[in-house]
């Protein structure tokens, strides 16, 4: 058993308060609750889920998680642990696109081979057909005069229709540049889409996952006074104030975060914005907490 577990369990069971009520106060099942009295983190849905669910767990037994992060920091999982390295997308784009144009070249060539040989069939082909019929050579001075004006225009009908079959060669090549138009129109695979998803409620605390995507433009309208609070999962505070009625609040900086907490004290004059996209609170109170977990970032 862990030293924050125990520590927990201790303060419960002083308390006089049960697996079962806790669990129906935090909406956290029973054998996760066990599991964070055990020290059993990787038992948990996610490594990310583990500090969200001690704060709960403190908080619905009367304790202030902050100060048990700091003192049992070396024990609780780092959520960045669970983060797996992906190829980025241009490399996955490249190997996608490597494969097309290899076979594309070889569908290129072979017309165009097939194409010469067939030209140098027809000239060889020609050729001995006037060796046959004696159009070179000295034996052309045996042949009488008629006979050779003959030949000279059986010759000529049979010489004329090379011209018509390279021709017809020329025309039938033009199909071999239908690959590279196949290429063109081959376009890269849609990049996913952008996705908000809720998961669950605990207490006053609703968590969201943002799944092929960053938190490139979050925007916070005020349509009442509400103290509002934005911070990283490691405690950095973004913005911590009352604004009132009227103002707008952007943040820029939230790209490169995996964890962002938002706390609200008077949500219903709250309107939250992730991404150009309003988020609907899914909890009907005033003080509520929002925190969004982005997964499988792009790099």
């Amino acid at each position: 058993m862990s030293e924050l577990g125990q520590y927990l369990k201790q303060v419960r069971e002083q308390k006089q308060i049960t697996l079962e009520d806790l669990q129906r106060t935090t909406k956290i099942q029973k054998r996760y609750l066990v599991a964070i009295e055990e020290g059993r983190y990787e038992t948990l849905p996610g490594l990310f889920y583990a500090r969200a669910f001690v704060k709960t767990y403190a908080e619905s037994i009367g304790l202030d998680p902050e100060p048990l992060f700091d003192q049992y920091r070396n024990e609780l999982p780092n959520p960045q642990q669970e983060t797996v390295a992906l190829p980025s997308r241009s490399e996955r784009t490249k190997k996608t696109a490597v494969t097309p144009k290899k076979r594309t070249r070889g569908n290129t060539l072979l017309p165009a081979v097939l194409g010469i040989a067939g030209v140098i069939v027809v000239v060889v082909l020609i050729w001995l057909l006037a060796q046959s019929m004696g159009w070179g050579g000295d034996g052309g001075e045996a042949v009488p005069p008629d006979m050779n004006e003959n030949v000279e225009l059986d010759s000529s009908d049979e010489v004329g229709t090379e011209p018509e079959e390279e021709e017809n060669s020329a025309e039938e090549e033009p199909p071999a540049s239908e690959p590279d138009e196949e290429e063109q129109e081959e376009q890269e695979p849609p990049e996913p889409e952008t996705e908000l998803t809720f998961i669950e409620s605990s207490g006053n605390t609703s968590y969201y996952q943002l799944e092929n995507g960053q938190l490139d433009d979050v925007r916070i309208e005020l349509t009442g006074t509400s103290h509002i609070d934005v911070k990283n999962a490691l405690g950095h505070t973004f913005f911590t104030g009352m604004p009132t009625e009227g103002e707008v609040l952007t943040f820029d900086e939230l790209a490169a975060e995996e964890e962002v907490l938002f706390n609200f004290g008077a949500s219903p004059y709250v309107e939250l914005y992730i991404n150009g996209e309003r988020l609907e609170f899914p909890l009907d109170i005033v003080h509520q907490k929002v925190t969004i977990t982005v997964v499988g970032q792009n790099s």
